[in-house]
């Protein structure tokens, strides 16, 4: 089956699964849904549109490989960030040291931790329709609105360097050639797969509606079965 692969590296990545309120951490890999999201940032699909489901629908079909890479010398760390929500004062909140939204209003500020990987590089490796698959590539390559892996601020470092091929291993030899910092072995798979196997363990981000005003969607994301694995050194 064709597939399409492309490169995530960043100094600061987040992938949020099942974080909420004050501790935000992150994944120890990409999560589907916020792959997705770049594939439809890329694409142009506006979350606020009333047939943002349908679109999605097209992409979460996709199946979807995530490899860890490893660098001698490099591990990958995390960060704990300290933030807070809310502060200033106004006139009359200011006498009374009391603070306030930045929008206005008089709850007192929120503190929150919110987790990163430092230098963690993983390859994104989809499998489908080769249509599809062209369509995505070039929009990685022009993309309609910016890309980052998790939050606003986790910026790409390097390329994309979206590579579609007939085949997922040949399309991840072939981003591979393009890192020569990195080998091929060891290489630690994440596979989604979106039928039981042994092994797998679900995970809730399979997502189905990104924009708030889908009142009707009963959840955001659906759960997904997903394999790990490590391919032989060899």
């Amino acid at each position: 089956m064709p597939a399409l692969t492309f490169y995530i590296d960043a100094p600061l990545q987040s992938w949020g699964a099942s974080s909420k309120f004050q501790n935000r951490e992150t994944n120890s890999f990409p999560t589907k849904s916020a792959l997705i999201g770049i594939l439809a940032a890329a694409l142009g699909i506006d979350k606020w549109d009333s047939d943002e489901a349908e679109k999605l629908q097209v992409l979460t079909a996709l199946k979807l490989t995530v490899v860890k890479l490893f660098k001698e010398k490099a591990p990958i760390t995390r960060l704990s960030d300290f933030h807070t929500i809310g502060g200033g004062y106004d006139k009359v909140l200011q006498k009374m040291h009391i603070s306030s939204k930045a929008s206005g209003g008089s709850f007192g500020t929120v503190i929150t931790r919110r987790s990163y990987l430092n230098d963690a590089r993983f390859i994104a490796l989809f499998e489908g329709e080769q249509s599809l698959l062209e369509k995505i590539q070039i929009a990685l390559l022009n993309p309609t609105w910016g890309l980052w892996f998790g939050r606003k601020h986790c910026l790409p470092a390097s390329p994309l360097s979206p590579t579609l091929a007939d085949d997922p291993q040949t399309a991840l030899d072939a981003l591979l050639d393009l890192l020569p910092d990195y080998l091929p072995a060891p290489l630690q798979s994440l596979e989604y797969q979106r039928e039981s196997d042994e092994g797998v363990f679900f995970q809730s981000d399979q997502p189905v509606a990104f924009g708030q005003h889908h009142g009707a969607v009963p959840q955001p994301y659906t759960a997904r079965g997903i394999v790990h694995h490590r391919p032989d050194a060899s």
